[in-house]
């Protein structure tokens, strides 16, 4: 009998809670409302103000009572300190109560009921949605850049609005700059606010897309040094790069960087590989230090496909350089010594090479 006595008292000594695995804290009891779905997330508005376990989805267990340790109540209060301060910094001025995602890059201020995206199509898992995608830009231009996350100076702040009302006012508070449609911030501490309006922006594709093309100027601004090569001759670098992630992942360009505002014009639709290719043939092309030395709004729109195809160039010939190209021209140095520094050559040898690769890897027509 001494011997179940002693076996009781070793299994009660050694912890058995099967119902927190001896860990002291179980799942919150109303997680299913305010789960967050991506990995990314640190920190949700939504999450963070469930009253039961503060965002944490985590309370004390209490069949065993057992002692969780400090870990959980420290990530309660971090959660709740940055709630209260991103209500001040973004719900106070904009005179509402807002909805808020967190990641170690973006902060994403979400205020879409509803997106055409099955299984996040409700506010709360759309934006867990666009932070996920918010990421995966960042990861693939920080690749493309050969860019560490210590080289970026802050996350980017991304508002996403369902009412033009809001995007007004947002884009004067948040991007310096009054737009309906689409703004950004860009430099040291970038922002950008966007309008799903469904007269430009029809479906989440267009919407994805007008986010990736923002983010590709707002993460070029920001890495390194703060600056955007937009407005010191670097145009060319800023929206040919832009453009290669829509072309990339949509197959189509809808945005064009123009003077104090951002939106959509009639430019050619689809790839930009085959007016390229027909311009180099018939020695139409523009000469590329006459791209090269414009800002962003001065490009026309007849010089955004150039602009794209001579970063196409450099991403495909000089993968590993587009880095080093990119923190020259951002370090105002010339084109001429900007090239000779990140791919050894000087603009005369880069124009002849950029179009022996169009004609190499372009079509001529649709469908060759």
């Amino acid at each position: 009998m001494g011997f179940f006595l002693d076996l009781v008292l070793a299994l009660a000594l050694a912890g058995d809670c099967k119902k927190c695995d001896d860990t002291g804290l179980v799942p919150c009891p109303t997680l299913a409302k305010h789960a967050c779905l991506d990995a990314s997330a640190r920190s949700c508005s939504i999450a963070a103000s469930c009253p039961t376990c503060g965002g944490t989805a985590r309370v004390p267990c209490e069949k065993c009572g057992k002692d969780p340790g400090p870990a959980n109540a420290a990530e309660r209060a971090r959660l709740a300190e940055w709630l209260a301060a991103t209500r001040v910094a973004v719900d106070t001025p904009m005179g509402k109560a807002l909805a808020h995602a967190a990641s170690a890059h973006f902060l994403l201020t979400y205020d879409l009921p509803k997106i055409e995206v099955k299984g996040a199509s409700a506010l709360h898992p759309g934006m867990h949605l666009y932070l996920t995608r918010m990421e995966q830009q960042y990861a693939r231009e920080s690749a493309d850049l050969g860019a560490a996350e210590a080289d970026y100076l802050a996350p980017t702040h991304v508002l996403l609005w369902a009412r033009v009302e809001d995007q007004e006012k947002a884009s004067v508070l948040f991007t310096r700059q009054s737009s309906r449609t689409e703004s950004k911030l860009m430099g040291r501490a970038p922002s950008i606010s966007i309008f799903y309006d469904k007269g430009w922006l029809h479906d989440d594709s267009e919407l994805h897309q007008a986010v990736v093309h923002q983010l590709a100027h707002c993460l070029l601004s920001n890495v390194w040094d703060g600056i955007w090569p937009g407005n010191i001759h670097g145009g060319w670098l800023d929206e040919g790069l832009a453009h290669a992630y829509e072309l990339e992942l949509f197959e189509s360009v809808r945005h064009y960087c123009y003077i104090e505002s951002d939106t959509i014009l009639d430019i050619a639709r689809g790839s930009w590989e085959v007016p390229v290719r027909v311009a180099v043939e018939r020695g139409s092309a523009p000469g590329f230090l006459g791209v090269a030395g414009k800002n962003t709004i001065e490009l026309a729109p007849e010089e955004q496909i150039f602009a794209w195809s001579y970063v196409d160039f450099v991403r495909k010939t000089y993968p590993e350089r587009l880095g080093p190209l990119a923190r020259a021209i951002k370090a105002r140095k010339s084109i001429k010594d900007a090239l000779q520094e990140a791919l050894g050559i000087s603009p005369f040898e880069f124009e002849g090479k950029w179009q022996i690769y169009v004609r190499t890897h372009y079509e001529l027509k649709k469908g060759r």
